[in-house]
């Protein structure tokens, strides 16, 4: 049941971790997509984390679905980013494990919110909040992306800056590919924050950008921004999509 080792732990911040699990069997993926990972009941929480809000069975295989951050290519690690519930059954747990315990995770990945269906020379509006940037970092590192000569945007809305957990290597891409943009936005930034300050929707109020008709938007993150962004654009004409009913606008709500 246990079938993947903890290869690499980082604390972004007490509540937000990057990870790198190893599967004992490489597990292909689509960038965009999902996939569950789990804990016994019997594995400990993190020191100093309330205790399990419920009873939980030690015997018990808890599971929680997180998107992936790594690159299709890189198979045989995959990345997570992930925020900690602190009073939660299942996250506490994670953060407890240390690099080289075992773990489970799940037999494929799973989700539709991909570039599958975006035509290749549609612009993209990548579009998140917190963790919800991880979907977005899987298609960034895909080589095959990079076969859009279209304009890519990510804009990409947290409290702190420190929270920016991949903000070099997206400032980095940024450099390195004309046609890709990085915008990010803190809500709680200190004095040392010059970067845009604010939420992901004050970029679109105060003009920062401007949404064309030819673009498909991606939507990720904190459902309240979902929520308001979704009412914002399909006010201007667009759709979301649905397999039997294409749109361009894609939408993957977290927690």
């Amino acid at each position: 049941m246990l079938n993947a080792t903890l290869n690499y732990k980082q604390e972004v911040d007490e509540n937000l971790l990057i990870i790198k699990v190893k599967p004992d069997t490489p597990i292909p993926f689509k960038p965009g997509q999902y996939i569950a990972l789990g804990l016994f009941g019997s594995s400990p929480r993190k020191e100093g984390y309330p205790p399990d809000p419920e009873k939980v069975l030690p015997d018990k295989l808890i599971k929680r679905s997180y998107s992936i951050a790594s690159s299709p290519e890189e198979n045989t690690l995959l990345e997570f980013y992930i925020a900690i519930v602190r009073e939660g059954i299942f996250s506490p747990r994670l953060a407890a494990l240390k690099e080289g315990e075992r773990l489970h995770i799940g037999r494929r990945a799973v989700g539709t919110f991909t570039l599958e269906d975006v035509p290749a020379d549609a612009p993209l509006l990548l579009i998140a909040t917190g963790t919800g940037v991880a979907p977005y970092i899987s298609m960034l590192r895909y080589s095959k992306t990079w076969d859009r000569k279209a304009p890519i945007t990510l804009l990409h809305g947290v409290r702190y800056p420190n929270h920016l957990a991949y903000h070099k290597e997206l400032q980095e891409l940024a450099k390195a590919r004309e046609n890709f943009s990085y915008y990010p936005i803190v809500s709680r930034g200190n004095s040392e924050w010059k970067g845009h300050k604010g939420h992901i929707q004050d970029l679109f109020k105060n003009g920062v950008i401007t949404p064309l008709p030819e673009h498909h938007i991606f939507l990720c993150g904190n459902p309240s921004m979902v929520e308001d962004l979704t009412k914002y654009f399909t006010a201007k004409g667009f759709k979301v999509h649905k397999k039997r009913e294409p749109g361009n606008l894609h939408l993957e709500k977290y927690w």
